[in-house]
C-alpha cells in the first residue's frame, strides 16, 4: 500500500506563489516562514540550542523531522536550516526536486496572496509543474473601489472584471475570503444597504461592510454559475484576522440551498476546518458542492489522520480533494503530500483490516482524493495549463 501510494501522483488543489528567498535563513526565520502566524513577535531568536524550538507546534516537528530525513542529516534545526540555505541556491532547482520527489503534477494557485501578486508565469517556471489559477474577488472590489465615488458603477465594472476573468481558460473560478472580513452568514442581496456601505468601503477596504460584501458574493456566485466554473470559498480558520465565530461552512448553507444557485459548483477551501464534519455533511446532500483538505495538512500535524477519517464519516469519497494552502515556502507543498499519503495509508488499511472494504477499493478511493475528483469536476477547463 505504501509503495503504491507513493506513486500516485497529486494535484494540490489549493495553494498560493512564492518567490526564492533571496538570502539564506536564520532558524528562527525559517520557523515563521513555516507559521500560519502573522505576529512577528511570535518566534523570537533562539538565544541557545534547544531540542524544541521556542515557538513551534508539532507539524513544525514533523516538517523538521522529514527534512532531516530528505537531507541525511541529524534532525536539529541548525543542520537541517545550513543544508536547506546550501541547496537554495539554485531555488528553481531545489523546489522541482522536491515537487518530483513528492510527485506533484499540479498546483490550483489563489495569486491573491501574497501582495504585489506575483506573475503566474514567475512561479510556473518556478515550479515546473502545471497549475491554474481561482481569481480572488477581494482584490477587484478594493481596485475598482479606488477608481469610481459611484456605487452602480462599481457594480457595473466589478460584473465586467470577473466576467473577463472567468473567460480566461487558465482560470477555474472565483475565490472569496469574505470569512476574513464579515463571516460566513450571508444574507439575501440587499442593494439599498450595500449602496449605503460604500462609502466607508472605500475609506476602509477592510471595513466589514457586510451588506455590500455579501451583495458581491451573490454577484460573483451568479458569475460563476453563468461561465460554468467553479466558486471557491474560503471556510474554517486561517490566519489571525478571520471572523472565527462565524467561519464554520454551516453559516454557508441557507445561500447554497437557495434554488438560484442549484447549479452553481462550490469549492469549500479548507473543508471548514476544524469544522470538517460540518462540510462533510454539506458536500454529501448538495450535488455541486465539493471540499478539499488544505491547510488541515499539512498544519494540523499527526491530526491529518483523524481528520482524514471524520471527513469520510460522510462525505462522498468523490467529492473531497487534497489540498495543501502552501503559502511561503515549496517544503510546505512537499511535506502536505508525503504528510497525507502516510496519515491516508493508516486510514486505508484500518478500513481494510476492519473487512470495511478491499485494497482494490481502497487504493481506487486514494486516487479519487489525490488527483481524479480534482481531474473529473474541473475537466472541461484543464487543457489550458501549462504540462
Amino acid at each position: 500500500m505504501k509503495e503504491q501510494l507513493q506513486n500516485m501522483h497529486v494535484i494540490d488543489v489549493h495553494a498560493h506563489p512564492y518567490v526564492a528567498n533571496t538570502k539564506p535563513f536564520t532558524a528562527d526565520e525559517f520557523v515563521r516562514k513555516l507559521s500560519l502566524s502573522v505576529i512577528p513577535e511570535m518566534f523570537q531568536k533562539q538565544q541557545e540550542q534547544q531540542l524544541v524550538f521556542p515557538g513551534s507546534n508539532m507539524y513544525m516537528q514533523i516538517t523538521l523531522q522529514r527534512l532531516a530525513h530528505y537531507f541525511s542529516c541529524r534532525p536539529n534545526i541548525e543542520e537541517v536550516v545550513e543544508i536547506r540555505n546550501e541547496r537554495t541556491g539554485d531555488f528553481s532547482k531545489y523546489t522541482q526536486e522536491l515537487f518530483q520527489d513528492a510527485n506533484l503534477r499540479g498546483l490550483v494557485l489563489d495569486f491573491g496572496y501574497p501582495t504585489p501578486r506575483i506573475p503566474k508565469e514567475t512561479y510556473d517556471n518556478l515550479s515546473g509543474i502545471a497549475s491554474w489559477e481561482v481569481y480572488r474577488i477581494e482584490p477587484v472590489m478594493v481596485r475598482i473601489s479606488k477608481e469610481t465615488t459611484d456605487f452602480f458603477a462599481f457594480v457595473e465594472q466589478y460584473r465586467a472584471d470577473l466576467q473577463q476573468a472567468l473567460q480566461q481558460r487558465h482560470i477555474l473560478g472565483l475565490k472569496t475570503i469574505i470569512a476574513y472580513r464579515s463571516g460566513l452568514e450571508i444574507a439575501l442581496e440587499d442593494e439599498r444597504t450595500a449602496a449605503a456601505q460604500y462609502p466607508e468601503f472605500r475609506e476602509n477596504e477592510r471595513a466589514s461592510v457586510k451588506a455590500l460584501r455579501d451583495y458581491c458574493l451573490h454577484i460573483a456566485m451568479e458569475m460563476c454559475t453563468e461561465a460554468n466554473k467553479f466558486m471557491h470559498i474560503h471556510t474554517g480558520i486561517g490566519d489571525g484576522e478571520v471572523v472565527l465565530p462565524k467561519a464554520s461552512p454551516s453559516f454557508l448553507l441557507d445561500m447554497l440551498r437557495n434554488k438560484k444557485y442549484r447549479d452553481t459548483k462550490v469549492h469549500l477551501v479548507h473543508g471548514g476546518y476544524p469544522w470538517m464534519e460540518e462540510a462533510a455533511f454539506i458536500v454529501s446532500i448538495l450535488p455541486n458542492v465539493y471540499m478539499d483538505i488544505s491547510l488541515q495538512t499539512p498544519f494540523a500535524g499527526h491530526g491529518v489522520e483523524r481528520i482524514i477519517s471524520q471527513v469520510f464519516e460522510m462525505a462522498p469519497f468523490h467529492k473531497v480533494m487534497y489540498g495543501s494552502d502552501a503559502f511561503t515556502i515549496p517544503e510546505m507543498n512537499w511535506l502536505g503530500v508525503h504528510l497525507f499519503k502516510e496519515c491516508l495509508e493508516r486510514v486505508l488499511m484500518d478500513w481494510i483490516r476492519k473487512n470495511y472494504m478491499n485494497e482494490e477499493v481502497a487504493l481506487h478511493i486514494a486516487e479519487l482524493v489525490l488527483h481524479k475528483n480534482f481531474e473529473n469536476a474541473y475537466r472541461e477547463h484543464l487543457y489550458e495549463a501549462r504540462q
